[in-house]
């Protein structure tokens, strides 16, 4: 039972929420009786939105302030991936064997975004003798938030690459990002408190080299073996691990969606692919099509960590860029935000319901 409890509170890094569409009938909660407008009203220390419509900054609270990213890191990821394909410098149509991605997976680490990925694929015809092209590694990345292809993608396309886009991109206060899934597997162990003490202890720097580390224990682990010493780590150890993900701000974050949505920024081979693998939201709900032109998202979470950046532009022309973080919530918290985030991201972006909620946000 303890272990079932832990298990059900790890969704380490774990997709956005049942809210794969936008779209929705019925009545809307909107303005102030929306919980979570009541929610970032009341807690300035532990959310941030930052919202921006046809290059108007409607809302925009603690624009500043550093959060855990959780998945929506993996946007940073995303977009090398697109330049490296569009210059040739891996061929997206490469077919890999699914155990190069496997090797990543830790059972249960993930709310089974991994498992769910290739089940997707059978059911689709895609992976085809336990093979898969490369860009579907990179798709499941995104829409199902699978934490295994997000570590082998970054072995592949290279970490210092990926941080290379944070200074082009001019996102100064964006922490570099590290592996993963091997940031977790430093709080597998029995010996708590010590654990606690030398990670506490370690720079940003070291703590990223022993990521890298453990990345090649489990890159090298043909068998499975290293992973089968895998302990979870409690609740207070989870935390600790969650407070050191890779930060940024939802400023940044807004600034990036802009990019993606105004489709100038990067050249037109390099947008086919982030639309390719952004823009997921239309593959689940074809429904989204009658009201977006374009609509991309990446969410992510942690037992305490909540976060969604979205673009979208509708039928009518109007451009919505929308980014909110929360950190540090209680389980009940964090259940309530993710059953009602996707109704209140409806509500900042489609056209006829967005002016409530902007002025329940600002007055």
């Amino acid at each position: 039972m303890k272990v079932s409890l832990l298990v059900s509170f790890l969704t380490v890094l774990g997709g956005l929420l049942s809210g794969s569409t936008l779209t929705v009938s019925g009545q809307a909660v909107t303005g102030a009786d929306d919980p979570v407008v009541t929610f970032l009203r009341d807690n300035p220390a532990r959310s941030a939105i930052f919202l921006v419509r046809n290059d108007t900054t409607l809302v925009s609270l603690r624009p500043d302030q550093l959060f855990p990213l959780a998945s929506a890191v993996k946007t940073m990821v995303a977009i090398e991936f697109a330049k490296q394909a569009a210059a040739g410098k891996i061929n997206a149509g490469e077919v890999i064997p699914l155990t190069d991605t496997d090797r990543y997976y830790i059972t249960n680490t993930d709310g089974g975004a991994h498992p769910q990925w290739k089940a997707n694929l059978a059911a689709q015809g895609i992976s085809k003798k336990d093979s898969v092209p490369l860009l579907e590694v990179a798709k499941g990345m995104i829409r199902y938030s699978s934490n295994a292809n997000t570590e082998y993608l970054m072995d592949r396309l290279g970490l210092d690459a990926i941080n290379a886009n944070l200074r082009e991109l001019g996102l100064r206060k964006h922490e570099r990002l590290m592996y993963m899934v091997s940031g977790l597997v430093l709080y597998s162990t029995t010996a708590k408190q010590v654990t606690l003490q030398q990670v506490r202890a370690l720079s940003a720097k070291a703590y990223a080299a022993r990521a890298a580390a453990i990345h090649q224990q489990l890159k090298q682990d043909v068998d499975g073996s290293f992973k089968k010493q895998f302990i979870f780590p409690d609740m207070d150890l989870q935390k600790l691990w969650s407070d050191r993900l890779t930060a940024s701000t939802v400023r940044e974050y807004a600034s990036i969606m802009q990019k993606l949505n105004k489709r100038t920024y990067y050249k037109p081979a390099v947008q086919s692919y982030l639309d390719q693998i952004m823009e997921w939201p239309f593959a689940v709900n074809p429904g989204n099509q009658q009201v977006y032109e374009h609509i991309g998202m990446k969410g992510g979470s942690t037992a305490f960590v909540l976060t969604n950046a979205l673009y979208a532009t509708t039928k009518d022309g109007n451009r919505s860029e929308l980014v909110v973080f929360f950190n540090n919530l209680t389980p009940a918290e964090s259940g309530m935000l993710q059953q009602k985030l996707n109704s209140f991201l409806i509500n900042c972006v489609q056209t006829n319901r967005y002016q409530k909620t902007v002025a329940a946000l600002t007055n």
